[in-house]
């Protein structure tokens, strides 16, 4: 059974918090920064159908939902950039050597420490609603099945209260989402100062094989460009082209 407080709706176990929060909007009006937090949940989902395994009460897994109808669809990718950057900030209170790789996980050096799935829904040619899932790694210290994660307590060397993580990121994405109104700009020169491996030599994979570029820029709508050996520039939309690691 679920708890309400302060727009946050608390689960135990879960399937989904982004599911159960589209639930939610299509069954009606729901405010502005409303909470969907499970300490588990057995259908997490990742960017593109990939799983997030996490487990019982040792990880930050929750939605929010926020309607943001003065950003174009065709901007949409802003909001992945607020989320982003909010949590890329929460983290680096804790680690060094935070960064968001493209299009929105977050790292600590090489590791991924975080994910984020955000589903839009559309009225038009605006956001009618966004629905924000983010998994962060919080105490778990073993991981299986996971290429490369670490979490807070591997890097900080300390347990943390998830409550605590969970109001801070909300007060850190609130100065983001209203700055996204006003200074979308300055928002993406963050999103861009900020990503993993730019303008640095990496070895990358697409149809076409394994190769080694330089990412030089993201596009307003999220396109990443790749800049390779031969100074040919590629560009890639999400889960057109992987990292090697």
């Amino acid at each position: 059974m679920a708890e309400r407080y302060n727009n946050i709706i608390e689960f135990d176990e879960i399937s989904s918090t982004n599911d159960y929060a589209m639930s939610l909007v299509r069954n009606g009006e729901v405010a502005d920064f409303t909470v969907v937090k499970a300490n588990f949940q057995t259908k997490g989902r990742g960017q593109v159908g990939n799983h997030w395994v996490s487990n019982k009460g040792e990880n930050l897994l929750f939605s929010v939902i926020v309607h943001p109808h003065q950003i174009p669809a065709n901007e949409q990718f802003i909001i992945s950039q607020c989320v982003s950057l909010a949590l890329c900030n929460v983290v680096s209170l804790f680690c060094k050597d935070v960064c968001i790789k493209w299009p929105n996980d977050i790292y600590v050096g090489n590791k991924k420490i975080a994910g984020i799935l955000i589903e839009n829904l559309l009225k038009g040619r605006l956001i009618e609603t966004s629905i924000i899932g983010i998994g962060l790694n919080v105490n778990q210290r073993e991981f299986e099945g996971v290429p490369n994660p670490t979490s807070l307590q591997n890097e900080a060397g300390r347990q943390f209260d998830c409550e605590t993580l969970l109001e801070q990121f909300l007060s850190v994405f609130q100065e983001y989402y209203i700055e996204s109104q006003k200074h979308k700009r300055r928002l993406r020169r963050k999103y861009r100062k900020n990503l993993y491996l730019l303008r640095k030599k990496h070895l990358f994979k697409d149809n076409t094989g394994e190769f080694v570029g330089k990412i030089v820029s993201v596009e307003n709508d999220g396109k990443l460009h790749i800049r390779d050996c031969k100074r040919n520039e590629r560009e890639y939309y999400f889960k057109e082209v992987e990292y090697i690691l």
